[in-house]
């Protein structure tokens, strides 16, 4: 006998435009689990298709599942969640509604406190929990044993041991079924070739969370467990010749896992790819330290055109903070090296921590201005508490954690540096509309990566990357701008302040409405009416 389940990414708030639905492997993965043994799947992405809580219910019903599994990607508890389960025991489903992912797996008790139509919460990695508790409804047997899973009992919260997948090849690749309908929704498409990290951070659970089956041992950390180059390649051969795909976001946590072994396949991976003839542009995540210019080579004559490094800080103390093992100096080598080698770049950074002074936040302007990337969005960034992280430990020590259950916020010791902050926040909420102008206009797959535009004027090329950077220019002022007041007048009023930032971003808006209509003229007298290239277009235009 088999059950049919229901795998569901619950919609969220999305913030702009630009910020497009990745494909969810989580879906896929628990999918192929449980075709594997013989049980019906159902993929439901309320998150790509920006569905509302009502619409992914009806989806849900529609499929007429024996179990409802939403698999949550965000550090806190979406109230979709909730929403969804209740119209789904309202239209009469009966069956388990379970719910897992990276940050839940670390206060399942909490949900079920809170969410009592949630029935359980799976710790850990999901595929061998989902198709055994499939199995268990299957046979008829209690479910709520399975391993990995955390329920309710009649003494409070009953725990069971957490599961890893300690050989990630055995789970194959992740069922496709939504794959097509990302790429004509102008979303990435994505591929898994680790999991887990072997750095330490503490601002970040990902290594913890692949340490949860070392049950009773705090924050465990789990080891980097990566494929073999030859499967990596032929998934991503595999999905250009399926789907004609030219984009795919690689979404290892690190694509190097801090080894020769690592650094191997990676230049394995990269050789396959350029043998095929390259037909796909990829995009990976690493450490500072790992940037080394002949493995990156090879990769990019495999396709790898964008990377993400988590810097995280320019200046040396904050790293120690964060656990980072590395300095701001061999952050600054690893972003000249990845431009010099025309890599597209997006840093991770964390601009403003509980306990920043105003010295540290300049030290970081500067820094981001030594290496280029001194802009709205990298500056409104800060370290937040995580469930599962061991910095949150200390900052719950340092009393600037606020606790709602659910979700964590975090207050600044000084109250200069939480005005400044402010500031940042309004000026890259100011940003965004031009953001999207720019992203439109430069055709980006996600804002730092941008496609290459078909029969692009350089004239036009030119300008567009001057107005970007004036754009920058005068809203990262703004914050430059607050930290000179805070310093000449520590005691001014956080309200006065925020008047005065509200009256800049106003000015600076003012000040670019002659450059934006200079370059709209531009492009449209050299290329015609401003477009957006899609990648659905890009491969039709192949074809």
């Amino acid at each position: 006998m088999s059950v049919t389940a229901a795998l569901v990414r619950p919609p969220v708030d999305v913030l702009h435009k630009f910020s497009k639905p990745v494909e969810c492997l989580a879906l896929g993965y628990l999918a192929a689990g449980l075709r594997a043994r013989r049980h019906e799947a159902v993929l439901i992405d309320g998150m790509l298709y920006d569905w509302s809580a009502q619409k992914t219910a009806e989806e849900i019903i529609r499929s007429k599942p024996d179990i409802v599994g939403f698999t949550v990607v965000l550090n806190h508890f979406p109230e979709q969640v909730e929403q969804i389960s209740l119209l789904l025991r309202k239209s009469g489903f009966s069956g388990p509604i379970v719910v897992g992912g990276h940050a839940v797996s670390f206060y399942p008790d909490r949900i079920l406190a809170s969410t009592p139509v949630v029935d359980a919460v799976v710790c850990g990695e999901g595929e061998l929990v989902i198709a055994d508790i499939a199995d268990a409804i299957a046979n008829g047997a209690d479910w709520t044993t399975t391993a990995g899973v955390v329920t309710r009992g009649g003494n409070g919260i009953v725990r069971r041991g957490v599961q890893r997948v300690t050989d990630i090849e055995l789970l194959g690749n992740p069922a496709r079924d939504l794959t097509q309908a990302v790429i004509d929704n102008d979303g990435l498409a994505a591929m898994s070739t680790s999991r887990g990290c072997y750095a330490r951070c503490n601002f970040c659970s990902i290594p913890r969370f692949y340490g949860l089956e070392r049950g009773g041992k705090g924050l465990a950390s789990g080891d980097w467990l990566g494929r073999p180059a030859d499967s990596m390649a032929a998934e991503v051969l595999d999905l250009h010749e399926r789907f004609g795909l030219l984009e795919l976001l690689i979404v290892d946590d690190e694509f190097f896992g801090g080894s020769e072994v690592g650094f191997d396949r990676a230049v394995e991976f990269g050789d396959r790819l350029s043998q095929a003839g390259a037909p796909v542009g990829l995009t990976i995540s690493f450490r500072a330290e790992n940037a080394r210019e002949s493995v990156l080579t090879r990769l990019m004559e495999g396709g790898l055109q964008h990377c993400f490094i988590g810097l995280e800080s320019g200046v040396d103390e904050d790293l120690k903070l964060y656990g980072k093992g590395q300095s701001a100096d061999q952050n600054a080598q690893a972003v000249r090296l990845v431009k010099k080698l025309g890599l597209s770049f997006q840093p991770g950074f964390m601009m403003f921590h509980y306990d920043s002074s105003i010295r540290q936040l300049r030290r970081n302007m500067d820094f981001l201005r030594s290496i280029g990337e001194c802009k709205p969005v990298t500056v409104n960034s800060a370290v937040d508490p995580h469930f599962g992280a061991p910095i949150t430990r200390v900052m719950n020590r340092a009393g600037v954690v606020d606790d709602h259950g659910t979700r964590m916020t975090m207050r600044y010791r000084d109250p200069r540096v939480h005005t400044v902050r402010r500031v940042a926040e309004l000026a890259a909420d100011a940003f965004r509309e031009y953001m999207n102008i720019i992203a439109t206009l430069q055709s980006a797959i996600t804002y730092e990566w941008r496609r290459v535009v078909p029969g692009r004027d350089p004239e036009v090329a030119r300008a567009l990357d001057a107005f970007e950077s004036t754009v920058n220019d005068k809203f990262v002022r703004i914050v430059d701008e607050s930290l000179d007041l805070v310093e000449r007048d520590p005691e001014m009023p956080a309200d006065e302040m925020m008047t005065w930032a509200r009256e800049r971003t106003d000015q600076v808006r003012a000040e670019l409405r002659l450059p934006q209509s200079l370059l709209l003229m531009l492009l449209q007298r050299r290329e015609g009416e401003p477009r957006y290239w899609t990648q659905r277009e890009l491969i039709d235009a192949r074809r």
